[in-house]
């Protein structure tokens, strides 16, 4: 099971992942494509984050990316990288709504 937080402030946000879709019980794709679709949208904030640091419109506070645990928090004023990010999330609410037995997604 991967769980997914997003805690939403005025001035940024803060994405943690946790997990992996797979358990080591099943061989089906459908699992390792999900983990895969979390992977991909988690390194797409990141690098928008990153592209947003370095032009500096944004302050990183932690980017962590490794096998079953992603960290994204970050503070800004910029409402187009927030906004950008919100669309991200929206892809990792969109999976745990149509996988809930892989993905559990909280937003605060």
């Amino acid at each position: 099971m991967t769980r997914i937080r997003i805690d939403k402030h005025l001035t940024g946000r803060d994405i943690y992942i946790t997990g992996h879709c797979r358990n080591n019980k099943e061989a089906r794709a459908e699992p390792i494509l999900i983990c895969e679709a979390v992977t991909a949208l988690a390194q797409t904030a990141a690098c928008n984050v990153y592209d947003s640091e370095d032009k500096g419109e944004a302050d990183i506070i932690d980017i962590t990316l490794k096998s079953g645990q992603a960290v994204i928090s970050y503070i800004t004023d910029n409402d187009t990288l927030n906004a950008v990010v919100d669309g991200i999330c929206r892809g990792f609410f969109m999976l745990a709504e149509n996988y809930p037995e892989y993905i559990e997604y909280i937003e605060r």
